[in-house]
């Protein structure tokens, strides 16, 4: 049965979207009487250089490692659902297959980087969000909207860039909770030398298990196996810095996971277990040629195998290569051109598919620059750049932005931008190879406001557009991968973070209506409502902080008839304390769906239920 969920917003989200704006309106004057606590935020994404936080045009939200500490998440998807208004789709415990909608564009076109190295299956095209763990982040960059005049292909909803750990004293911590949940970490760093001429070397490791809960909901399918599904993470990380001179740094960074996940197949009785390993490795050079000129080198692999004896493909391995060059120059204070080029090479095979290989070669400039005076200045961003790649042909995109600070701490801006996705190796298997199977294509226009203030204090409102065509879609009549489908969005989004009374505030929220151009028909999986509100203060000894998520309704497919179906609204809320014991110790808890929210993430698949985990901590300062 279709179901286009054409409904007006709901009473309840618009009420919650009122809310934030009101606060948005309200935050200048209650951020003028708060004090500078905070270094200001530098992010590297946004632009592929590194500017303070209020200077990036493309909307950013950076989650940092005290963020993640504060809210001891489980695994990236929890920490991004607690924390941002990105759609999570999860089908069941830790490792559980993981897809994340930004701007309401598929799973497939969001690019995640692991210090700039992308993180891709080249089957599906996706990234396997659940297999990246917690332990091992120290930031997460998030950039909505077209980025692939930066990145290239699978940018279109977005960047999200994972930056590995950087610890710089021993620490060491255990955990258990409910479901069986036990979980360990160790991490330390030290430096020898100075910044300028020195070594830092960091490193850490960490393991998670539970015993889990049934991933399939044996109430919506009977076939379902109602057993717990079980989930085992080991991980480590490692930093190698050197500082040969000033303006001469070389960084080597690793990652490796062993991620094994239960799950409910479509075999009663089968035990379905899913073990993925994936290695990340990445060096990045940068050089001052002069006072004004610097070149940045960077080389990159990652890979990703995967075991799955009960699956339709019972091995797997994937592998992304990654070699770069930037130059970058800036004639004077605040502008700055750059010249890159790239090569990445993709290899795929498994055991029910021969090995396809893709070879992508890239070039690209870029202008930032910033006119005017100190305290009304006028700011560009420009990129272009041309892919060309050994399957799909070549693909050109650019970015315009322009920003102007009418006010001290606000600016209106205004972004157009293209977009491209590449064809999975799956779409290319089932491909009729009479016919040209096109990379995906989209357009998008944005106009934002933006306030920042003292102490990281930042609101920002965007309005958005896009448009996609060219998008490859499976003919149940042919049955081949064929670009048919056209898709559409329009929408608001509202971010915000400050101080507020004797804490600190967070909000996101996103109203959008992501449907299929041809049909109208909603695209599934994605909510046209979503709010994320965070509190964090201190309170008798103790640091806490509450993360509430609404998510509202979304079509989804029936696991049964295979028919469209709604999935109901989802609201959740997270409550996280801890308290120094002693200058080493410190104790924490955690209590996830504080009011066991039975409506799924995902249809017929159970949501998470309710649970605690307690964390002691020693730090060695």
């Amino acid at each position: 049965m279709s179901c286009p969920i054409r409904e007006p917003l709901a009473a309840s989200a618009l009420a919650r979207a009122l809310v934030v704006l009101f606060l948005l309106a309200g935050a200048s004057a209650a951020l003028q009487a708060q004090p500078a606590a905070e270094p200001v935020t530098i992010v590297v994404t946004a632009a592929r250089t590194e500017q303070p936080l209020p200077d990036a045009l493309p909307s950013t939200r950076v989650i940092n490692r005290a963020e993640i500490d504060a809210l001891q998440p489980t695994d990236l998807p929890a920490l991004l659902r607690a924390l941002t208004s990105i759609d999570v789709a999860q089908t069941g415990p830790l490792g559980s297959q993981t897809s994340l909608f930004l701007r309401g564009a598929d799973s497939r076109q969001a690019l995640v980087l692991v210090d700039g190295v992308p993180l891709v299956r080249a089957d599906f095209g996706t990234a396997s969000w659940q297999n990246l763990p917690v332990d091992q982040i120290e930031r997460v960059e998030i950039v909505r909207g077209n980025l692939s005049s930066l990145y290239g292909a699978q940018a279109i909803g977005g960047v999200v860039q994972i930056i590995t750990r950087q610890a710089t004293v021993p620490q060491a911590g255990v955990s258990v909770g409910s479901q069986g949940t036990t979980a360990g970490s160790l991490a330390g760093g030290t430096r020898w030398g100075s910044p300028e001429s020195g070594t830092r070397l960091s490193a850490a490791m960490s393991w998670r298990q539970t015993d889990g809960y049934s991933a399939r909901d044996a109430t919506v399918d009977p076939a379902a196996n109602p057993d717990r599904d079980a989930g085992h993470q080991a991980s480590g990380s490692a930093l190698l810095e050197q500082s040969w001179a000033p303006g001469h740094r070389t960084q080597v960074n690793l990652l490796a996971s062993r991620t094994q996940s239960a799950y409910d197949g479509y075999s009663p009785g089968l035990d379905d277990v899913l073990t993925t390993r994936t290695e990340v490795a990445g060096l990045q050079s940068r050089h001052a040629l002069a006072a004004d000129t610097a070149l940045t080198v960077q080389l990159g692999q990652t890979r990703e195998h995967f075991d799955d004896p009960t699956g339709f493909a019972t091995v797997g391995d994937n592998r992304v290569r990654l070699a770069s060059a930037q130059l970058s120059w800036q004639p004077a204070p605040a502008n700055e051109w750059q010249l890159g080029a790239e090569a990445k090479r993709e290899r795929f095979s498994d055991s029910g598919t021969p090995e396809r290989t893709r070879n992508t070669d890239s070039v690209r400039a870029a202008w930032l620059g910033r006119f005017g005076s100190d305290t009304q200045p006028l700011q560009f961003q420009a990129n272009l750049r041309t892919d060309r790649s050994s399957a799909y042909g070549h693909a050109t995109t650019g970015l315009l932005a322009v920003a102007y600070t009418f006010s001290p701490g606000w600016k209106a801006s205004a972004q157009a931008s293209t977009g491209f996705s590449a064809p999975s190796f799956l779409d290319e298997l089932y491909a009729n190879p009479a016919t040209e199977l096109r990379a995906e294509r989209s357009r998008q226009g944005e106009l934002a406001a933006q306030w920042s203030g003292a102490g990281g204090a930042l609101a920002r409102a965007a309005v958005f557009v896009q448009r996609q065509q060219d998008r490859i879609s499976f003919d149940p009549v042919t049955f081949e991968t064929v670009n048919i489908a056209r898709a559409k969005n329009q929408g608001l989004e509202l971010m915000a973070l400050w101080p507020l009374g004797p804490g600190r505030l967070g909000a996101e929220a996103t109203l959008q209506d992501p449907r299929d151009a041809d049909s109208g028909v909603a695209l599934k999986r994605r909510s046209r409502q979503s709010l994320a509100l965070n509190y964090s203060t201190a309170l008798a000894g103790w640091q806490g902080v509450a993360a509430l998520r609404y998510t509202g309704e979304r079509l989804d497919t029936d696991p049964v008839t295979f028919g469209d179906v709604v999935n109901p609204a989802r609201t959740t809320l997270d409550v996280a304390i801890h308290r120094q014991l002693t200058p080493t110790w410190r104790i924490s808890a955690k209590l996830d769906n504080v009011g066991d929210s039975q409506a799924p993430e995902v249809a017929g698949y159970t949501a998470a239920p309710r649970s605690l985990l307690v964390t002691l901590q020693a730090t060695l300062r």
